[in-house]
């Protein structure tokens, strides 16, 4: 009997191993594939788009995937992605971030970045998986171009891989709709490791309305755009169209400049406000047009037609038309801008008033515990014959007196959080901001603090130490939404410091209307104020001086009557001095040093640089839209507002045109020579050997077509830098052998029909091993004709 049960008993444990579902198979069980930026190449220090494919073998998972990405070795945060997953269901997900690098050095990631969290990053747990552990792309420097298409044919456009752009470490050419398994990113952070968009008759107006707003966003915050023209272009455009450039009129022929046969043109004329970068005979082949901060350029005849395309030549040609836009890479070192800014302003955005009680205060309190201890307390107690009690009250009115004095003291620490919000912002050809910000939060409490700011506005946060072991999605974890971001500051202890970090675009925000004359040495007008909040400092950057004009409540309108000493005012320049290692002793220094941090760093990211003066001032409204949810914080804020201008010039007689004047541009010749200015001098330059192509522009108001160049005059000090000067009547270099050369009958040979000056420097090895050498400068003597 007991045996047949026990058979029984065996045979249902059997069948049960069958039947009942074993716990193994109850879990999901994904695989994750992942890829980074176009093709798997990415940028360093760039925002770039991701792409996963999860697919889910086991139960239905509901959670997140997590990826922990550092921007910079400074800069990092967690990024969470919610997911749903059928069994057996297959997703594809795309997101931007806003850069990533390789942080496989001491202190690095490590060998997973990727991670699934069942039931969501904040109270569910990881679970394995199978497939990517971590994204690892190809990694380039921003200092390679990076060229996107849209075409129907990549063919058409091949001659772009041999694009000759000089300060470049090469071009990378992306056809983006021929990828296989590639979505065109509908975020404009995955746009920004792009430099040129080239559209090439293709119908951009029936991409999905979300691709083409990430589009122009990009483009609104510096992208560039790069077309061809045709007989539908404007509806072929879509949502760019209102940007183009070009009037467009009947089909002709004509040889373009720089190609040897003659090709199909369309007739065109500029549109007010564009500007023209090609023509010929009259006849309008290219103009761009500022969008934003940014900017759309169109051809009057086809880019990727055989008859065009095809031609020798025509590498050369289009080169033109895409401008180097990493030159500010070597101005700061290597560093792209917010790696830079943890430095210069970060270290000082992170300093709070610490809390303290006023000396007569304190003093007060001594005198007054003095008072009723001794006299007063000693005479009751022994008067009620109570003296013992002296040994707890004495103590207990000590007590009290502490708590009191630390309450009163950091009143300001206990009630709410409190916020420091520094940046620096550049008026665009829209009258919208572009700029970067850090933003500093002391907490109140232990805990987890969340920030909400619109897409426009990127967050990421500022690692607690470069190289940091940790995880960065312990640190900080962003979750994006439709319309808006949302991040999250993990776990902050009690009265420490986090930073969030970012670039932000407002659109329609306001800007300054500049009605300003230079004549006499005299600098004359008006400067009013069309931005909804008041600025303060208001002041007028020329060259290294800054010319302080006053402050401007929203409306109004300040008189300018400046002497200037000069008949032209010289472009913005370097300004100022690094606070990021000084010790700043009070409120005052503080202030001070948050305004001297934004004045050196904003220079390098200024569109003009070097090219124009600037008028800028400082606003302490919290301008950047980033909010704290749940909890009111104390907010202070200063930023920095810039916009460049023209002052109209009443020139005429005998003039001379100092170095200062002319915009500067300092480029290696074959790529491979570094060099970066090391000091507030503009012109003190570290070079290493090698060769290096200098150039002296004119302003534009200069009108080339009345002046008679009398006397051009080179200055050079370094004697390991040997300098030639382009001669553009014979085209050739010519060796400067003095240390203050002077060319006096042959002056107008040096200076092209724009205006520029070409010097080619040569630095050899310097004995004194000190490679910091003086940049040589120039003076140019004349008459203007009335």
């Amino acid at each position: 009997m007991y045996r047949r049960l026990l058979a029984f008993f065996a045979f249902a444990l059997l069948i049960s191993f069958f039947i009942v579902p074993q716990p193994s198979l109850a879990a999901p069980q994904i695989t994750v594939d992942s890829s980074a930026g176009f093709q798997n190449k990415v940028k360093y220090e760039k925002g770039l788009p991701l792409q996963f494919t999860i697919t889910n073998d086991g139960s239905a998972f509901s959670g997140d995937l997590v990826l922990s990405f550092s921007e910079t070795y400074n800069l990092g945060a967690g990024m969470a992605i919610p997911i749903e997953l059928a069994e057996g269901e297959t997703k594809s997900l795309q997101v931007a971030v806003s850069g990533l690098t390789d942080t496989y050095y001491s202190g690095g990631t490590g060998d997973q970045n990727i991670f699934l969290f069942e039931g969501g990053w904040k109270d569910g747990k990881s679970i394995a998986f199978k497939g990517s552990k971590k994204i690892q792309p190809s990694n380039y420097s921003p200092m390679s171009l990076f060229v996107a298409t849209l075409t129907d044919n990549q063919d058409r456009l091949l001659p772009l891989k041999q694009l000759a752009i000089p300060n470049t470490e090469g071009v990378e050419v992306f056809h983006l709709n021929q990828l296989k398994n590639f979505t065109l990113p509908t975020e404009a952070q995955a746009w920004d490791m792009i430099d040129f968009l080239v559209i090439d008759e293709f119908a951009y107006s029936d991409l999905p309305k979300p691709t083409q707003q990430a589009i122009l966003l990009w483009l609104q915050q510096g992208g560039h755009v790069i077309t061809g023209s045709s007989s539908n272009i404007e509806a072929e455009l879509g949502n760019l169209s209102e940007h183009l450039p070009l009037n467009l009129a009947e089909s002709t022929e004509m040889t373009i400049p720089g190609l040897e046969k003659s090709i199909p043109v369309i007739q065109a004329t500029a549109k007010e406000g564009a500007v023209v970068k090609l023509q010929k005979d009259g006849q309008v082949l290219a103009a761009s047009q500022s969008v934003g901060s940014g900017s759309l350029t169109q051809l009057s005849f086809s880019l990727g037609d055989e008859t065009v395309s095809g031609q020798k030549g025509y590498s050369q040609v289009i080169s033109n038309f895409f401008p180097s836009s990493v030159a500010n890479y070597n101005a700061m070192g290597g560093q792209s801008i917010l790696d830079y800014m943890t430095y210069e302003v970060g270290s000082v955005n992170e300093l709070f008033d610490s809390f303290e009680v006023s000396k007569p205060f304190i003093i007060t309190i001594i005198v007054l515990y003095i008072l009723l201890i001794v006299p007063i307390l000693y005479i009751v107690l022994k008067k009620k014959d109570k003296r013992e009690y002296a040994w707890f009250i004495i103590p207990m009115i000590a007590l009290l007196t502490s708590i009191g004095l630390f309450a009163f003291g950091a009143k300001d620490r206990i009630g709410n959080p409190q916020i420091q919000q520094t940046g620096f912002f550049e008026v665009d050809a829209d009258s919208g901001l572009k700029g970067y910000y850090v933003y500093s939060l002391l907490s109140n409490r232990g805990g987890n603090y969340e920030f909400t700011a619109p897409s426009s506005t990127t967050m990421t946060h500022r690692l607690a130490s470069e190289f940091s072991s940790t995880q960065p999605y312990l640190s900080a974890m962003l979750e994006k939404g439709a319309a808006s971001n949302q991040m999250t500051l993990r776990d902050m202890r009690y009265w420490s410091v986090g930073s969030i970090m970012g670039q932000s675009y407002i659109e329609n925000s306001g800007d300054f209307s500049i009605d300003l004359e230079v004549a006499n040495e005299k600098i004359t007008g008006t400067i009013q104020n069309n931005f909804p909040f008041a600025v303060e400092s208001v002041s007028i950057w020329t060259g290294t001086r800054l010319i302080d004009i006053g402050k401007l409540n929203p409306g109004e309108e300040l008189v300018v009557d400046e002497t200037v000493q000069s008949a032209i005012l010289s472009p913005a320049a370097p300004i100022g001095q690094s606070y990021s290692y000084q010790p700043i002793a009070n409120l005052k220094e503080l202030e001070k040093a948050r305004r001297q941090s934004l004045l050196v760093t904003s220079y390098e990211q200024l569109s003009q640089n070097g090219k124009t003066p600037y008028v800028i001032a400082y606003t302490q409204d919290a301008i950047v839209p980033i909010t704290l949810e749940n909890q009111r914080a104390s907010v202070e804020s200063v930023h920095l507002i810039a916009q460049s201008f023209k002052p109209k010039l009443s020139l005429s007689g005998a003039i001379t045109l100092n170095t200062d004047v002319f915009s500067m541009n300092l480029a290696s010749a074959n790529n491979n020579g570094y060099f970066e200015n090391v000091s507030d001098d503009p012109y003190m330059y570290y070079l290493e050997p090698g060769e290096y192509e200098l150039t002296y522009a004119l302003p534009e108001d200069v009108e080339l077509k009345k002046a008679d160049w009398d006397e051009l005059a080179v200055t050079k000090s370094a004697t390991n830098l040997t300098v030639s000067i382009f001669n553009y009547e014979s085209e050739d270099y010519e060796e400067i052998t003095e240390s203050n050369q002077k060319f006096t009958d042959n002056a107008k040979n040096y200076l092209n029909a724009e205006g520029t000056i070409k010097l080619k420097l040569n630095m050899t090895e310097n004995n004194s091993g000190i490679p910091e050498v003086i940049v040589p400068k120039v003076k140019l003597k004349g008459v203007i004709a009335p």
